[in-house]
């Protein structure tokens, strides 16, 4: 059995243990998160495309602006962001601690003389980012050995939605966030069973469609395909995809789409999309059908920040299923290290 296999199936498992890590270190949090006027969150990767949610996360929950940057352009860039960057928190997202960019971004940052306060969100101990941070949230439970990362975003994504939610008082996403957990292994089981159907029809390449603050980890949804089972993938905002990308969809296609509202808009572009040709299915928080048309569902209402982490363990088991028709090596994609040293 991959060792990717075995990750994903632990997700919820790990959510949970992340739940009580954070509660233990939320004194520290809170303390951190407190009186910013900014916070710019900074990835590479994967890690970006997380960054992406979080500042979503933040902008749209709470009352401090938040705004996302990939650290390669940080890296070589330093002297021109200094004025946006300086007098903010950051905080950096990695699974192992260890990516040149990172690391390097945020020397050049206190090089020009940046006044910063940094946390890092890693899933591994005693880092060399770590060590660079105020305030460091650890979770080597999450830690992903294999070359993909699958657990480890999702524990990402939960963690700035937990924490955002907390700092705000919204208990019903906190409710949520416990369902999810509860809920996990029957959603991971349905998720498996549409995702082996699925794996075995014809399309050759992916897209995601998502909005607000689920972009970011359906971006990595994305991501996960070209990883994972080595397929061209891409992202796009829902209704943005007729602006372009829609030429490109057709047979060969799969396409899924995390419905918001269930709209006349969006059912009119599902309805679109199908009769373009393409393999659509919806990501919904309650069943439904459509024709022509697959729906995965959780099966429980869910606020929108808490349907990235159902979205996000449907891509990773489709990827992964498709993995075992392409040929790739989930564990060890060719051309792809865990994490990248400059």
């Amino acid at each position: 059995m991959a060792l990717t296999y075995k990750e994903m199936q632990d997700t919820f498992s790990s959510l949970g243990k992340t739940v009580d890590y954070l509660e233990g270190k939320w004194g520290d949090i809170e303390s951190f998160f407190k009186d910013n006027s900014r916070i710019v969150f900074v990835g590479c990767g994967s890690s970006y495309s997380n960054a992406k949610s979080f500042a979503m996360i933040w902008n749209m929950h709470t009352d401090v602006s938040a705004l996302a940057l990939a650290a390669g352009d940080i890296l070589l860039h330093a002297e021109r962001y200094k004025t946006l960057i300086d007098d903010s928190a950051l905080v950096f997202i990695s699974r192992s601690g260890k990516t040149s960019e990172l690391i390097m971004a945020l020397d050049a940052l206190k090089k020009l003389g940046c006044k910063l306060k940094v946390a890092s969100l890693v899933c591994a101990d005693d880092t060399p980012l770590g060590e660079r941070s105020d305030l460091v949230l650890s979770t080597p439970w999450a830690f992903d050995e294999s070359v993909c990362q699958t657990r480890c975003v999702t524990n990402a994504y939960f963690m700035a939605v937990f924490i955002a939610s907390k700092l705000t008082g919204n208990t019903s996403v906190l409710s949520e966030l416990s369902l999810l957990i509860s809920n996990g292994s029957a959603y991971m089981d349905s998720a498996e069973e549409l995702s082996k159907v699925i794996a075995k029809e014809s399309w050759t390449h992916a897209v995601v469609l998502a909005d607000a603050e689920i972009e970011g980890i359906a971006e990595e949804g994305a991501l996960v395909f070209k990883e994972v089972c080595q397929l061209p993938s891409s992202f796009h905002h829902v209704l943005d995809v007729r602006h372009g990308p829609m030429v490109l969809i057709g047979k060969d296609t799969l396409v899924i789409v995390a419905s918001a509202t269930g709209c006349e808009l969006e059912v009119n572009l599902v309805n679109d999309l199908v009769a373009k040709g393409a393999n659509v299915i919806v990501y919904s928080d309650m069943p439904g059908s459509g024709e022509g048309v697959r729906v995965s569902s959780y099966g429980k209402g869910l606020s929108h920040i808490t349907r990235g982490i159902p979205l996000i363990v449907l891509c990773q088991m489709i990827a992964y299923y498709k993995s075992k028709e392409t040929g790739a090596d989930p564990d060890k994609p060719t051309g792809l290290d865990p994490w990248i040293s400059l």
